[in-house]
């Protein structure tokens, strides 16, 4: 093995040694071990096949129509918001106490925080019944009732745009509700009938709404289950639709929560009595969840604990013992690999592990060693920023530099095979490298050697602290204690994705910005265990009057920190085999960044595309367009050409570049979950076919129909929505050309 650290060139090459990323230091052997990973899937439905008293048949269709009528990605997206606030607030809780309080002063201070969403949850919903109780929906067509319903009810506004997005989604649920109820029944399926009159349905909604804000609350406190819920996969046992898996259900606790009210929705109208079965079966009311040990908490007292040992020990002492005593709480926070770690000899890996990483820090121990980590992380970083650190706490600062740089080595490790911890010889590679990257991302440069491949700078850099301050040691996420201020051209924000589906043009535009370049103000963030994108909004460096929306807060590939900042090694690896609109929840060591311009507007992220594809095979494509956008193509549509036409051409070429980067990967995902292709490379090809057929159908449109566009741009409402739609996609239909998508165009950037 080559070795990329300095030390002694003569040791016996039968001796297995560990070399310092620090300069001079080389540190002898240990004994052998082994450990093991996990992995994650995407969202879906929960439900399989199978509805008491239809035939099977009959019965695994009518379920599939019901839940693609309840689907709505937007109520995804505010459950999100609604959490991360929900993180926001508890954090900022903790935080505004002289000492740190319990968690249950905390808790009740979030429950009364949510309480007014609660009451005017519930008012939304008694609003709906009253608006519906003088009219007969059986009467209705499926058109009259969704005309009917478009205006029926209207969700209260609290002036928080988390409970009013959703207030506004929750309408739209029952909405859905509503028309699936219809829908069911006018084609006779006999489990629905009883529940109509809809006043009747509504009630029995309006009683799982506190249950949802209560497991919103859990989620905030990272108290929900990481993989399938109990609940979840009980209920749809107990509908006969199949059990739950972890890849339908997805592995994001956020996008569970919305999956799981689908299923309890569809339980209202299809076995209405199992509901309070189900929960009591699970030892639990009707949805809440158990509760156990807060890992969280534990791992920040044990961080501290850590910190203040590794700077009180005597000069030089390996801490073999103090690190020993911190990993378990490390690896019971990550409960994904848990069951693997005790599978392989869970006290074997925790005893190897603290000895190396005792070997590479002991010299770094003791209160003169802690100085001279300090000293640069106040100078260089935390007085940068403008945060001003009393002197008994610049201690502290190394203690805390030397646990983050123990605990950012073990999670490196707990990405590894299984197999490198079989091997002597892979896991003291393994452990060098991953010391080496957590020293260079938590200790300041100058301790580094200059020629040391780990470093994440080319030049002097910033070193990555725990934040917030204000709420030690309650810590969430670290900030890199530089901020790169950079001229941001045009022509390099069109490269860089953002997760809305466009990029950090369309994202700068739509804030305000008219010249080019733009001077950025780019601020970096790191996941720790528990993270939410809320987290981010507490940091009270760059928060500002009012703290900025999570949804600005973009994930930093390599990629990205190449073009942006010049420095790819500050960057992760890009999510794989993720749609671009999908935000997963943020993992430990992912790294995020917020782009800040003076003066522009406050931003609130949305989905610029969504996509359904429901059982019957019906696609709907749905583009949204920002004012701006809209006001963009207006323009064009009334410019002429040189011969006398609109400039369609280059609407077209707008239009399509709104979804020609995200779209086919999203579309290849949906049609490998409906088995209408049977691999990856077949799904492409066919997601090529289908955006083919959606171009073609906008050019159809726009020769046709332009001043349908034009009349829509001109309505007061802010955007347009675009809907395409292709019907009957199959097996058979998605391997050949198809024929151009149906078009239709609204004001306003209409909800799912």
């Amino acid at each position: 093995m080559t070795v990329p650290f300095s030390g002694d060139a003569g040791e016996s090459a039968d001796v297995v040694g560990h070399y310092s990323p620090f300069t001079g230091m080389h540190m002898p052997e240990v004994s052998h071990i082994e450990a093991v990973p996990a992995g994650v899937g995407l969202l879906e439905s929960p439900f399989g096949t199978g509805l008491t008293g239809e035939s099977p048949d009959r019965a695994e269709e009518a379920a599939a129509e019901l839940l693609d009528t309840l689907q709505d990605e937007d109520f995804t997206d505010a459950l999100e918001h609604l959490v991360d606030e929900a993180a926001a607030q508890y954090l900022g809780e903790q935080g505004a106490w002289s000492a740190t309080p319990s968690e249950t002063d905390s808790r009740a201070a979030l429950e009364e925080w949510l309480a007014p969403l609660a009451a005017a949850a519930e008012q939304a919903v008694d609003g709906l019944v009253e608006s519906l109780s003088t009219v007969d929906l059986h009467a209705m067509t499926g058109s009259d009732l969704e005309t009917f319903l478009a205006s029926a009810g209207e969700a209260p506004l609290l002036g928080s745009e988390g409970f009013d997005e959703f207030l506004g989604g929750l309408v739209r649920k029952a909405k859905k509700l509503i028309k699936g109820a219809a829908d069911m029944a006018r084609k006779g399926v006999a489990a629905v009938g009883r529940m109509l009159p809809v006043g009747a349905l509504l009630n029995k909604l309006k009683a799982l709404v506190r249950p949802l804000l209560r497991r919103v609350l859990m989620a905030a406190l990272n108290k929900l289950p990481p993989t399938v819920r109990p609940v979840a996969k009980t209920l749809a046992a107990k509908l006969g639709l199949g059990e739950a898996s972890e890849a339908q259900v997805g592995p994001e606790p956020v996008a569970g929560l919305s999956a799981q009210f689908d299923l309890e929705m569809a339980a209202l109208l299809l076995a209405p009595d199992t509901l309070d079965e189900v929960f009591e079966a699970d030892g639990m009311e009707a949805g809440t969840d158990g509760e156990g040990p807060d890992r969280l908490a534990e791992l920040d007292d044990a961080r501290a604990r850590l910190a203040q040992q590794l700077t009180d020990l005597p000069a030089g002492t390996p801490p073999a013992a103090e690190i020993e005593q911190f990993l378990p709480v490390v690896l019971a926070a990550r409960p994904l690999i848990k069951l693997g770690v005790s599978l392989i000899g869970r006290d074997r890996i925790v005893r190897f592990i603290a000895d190396r990483i005792a070997g590479l820090v002991k010299g770094l121990i003791g209160s003169d060693a802690a100085r001279t980590i300090s000293r640069p992380i106040v100078d260089v970083g935390l007085r940068m920023l403008g945060l001003e650190v009393p002197a008994e706490q610049e201690r502290a600062l190394a203690g805390e530099a030397l646990a983050s740089t123990v605990e950012g080595t073990v999670l490196r490790l707990l990405e590894l095979p299984a197999g490198v911890f079989e091997d002597e010889l892979q896991l003291d590679a393994a452990l060098q490298e991953a010391f080496a990257e957590a020293a260079a991302a938590y200790l300041p440069d100058r301790l580094l050697r200059p020629d040391l491949p780990e470093r994440e700078t080319a030049g002097e850099g910033g070193v990555w602290v725990l934040m917030p301050r204000v709420a030690r040691p309650r810590f969430r996420f670290r900030r890199y204690t530089r901020t790169f201020v950079v001229p941001v051209s045009r022509q390099l924000a069109r490269c860089v994705p953002w997760s809305d589906g466009g990029t950090l043009e369309t994202h700068l535009l739509d804030r305000g910005v008219e010249r080019w370049p733009v001077q950025a103000e780019i601020d970096l963030y790191e996941a720790l265990p528990g993270t939410h994108l809320g987290h981010f909004t507490q940091d009270e460096v760059a928060g500002g009057a009012r703290p900025p929306d999570s949804g600005e807060y973009e994930y930093l590939t390599a990629d990205i920190a190449g073009l942006l900042l010049g420095e790819p090694a500050l960057g992760r690896r890009a999510w794989y085999g993720r749609a671009a609109t999908v935000r997963p929840r943020p993992m430990p060591g992912d790294r995020y960044f917020r782009v800040r311009i003076p003066g522009t507007a406050r931003w609130r992220r949305y989905r610029r595309i969504l996509v359904r594809l429901d059982a019957a095979g019906q696609l709907r494509v749905t583009v949204r367009l920002s004012e701006r956008q809209a006001q963009q193509i207006l323009a064009r549509l009334e410019r002429s050409a040189p011969a006398g036409r609109r400039d369609l051409p280059s609407v077209l070429l707008m239009l399509r570049g709104q979804y020609g980067r995200i779209l086919p990967a999203m579309l290849a995902a949906r049609m490998l979950k409906r088995s209408l292709v049977v691999d990856q490379w077949r799904a492409r090809t066919a997601a090529d076919r289908v955006v083919a057929a959606l171009t073609a159908g906008l050019s159809a449109f726009l020769t046709k129909s332009a001043a349908q566009l034009a009349a829509a741009v001109r309505d007061p409402a802010d955007g347009v929505t675009i809907t395409l739609t292709v019907d009957g996609l199959s097996r058979e239909k998605v391997t050949g050309e198809l024929p151009p998508a149906a078009v239709t165009v609204q004001p306003g950037r209409g909800r799912g």
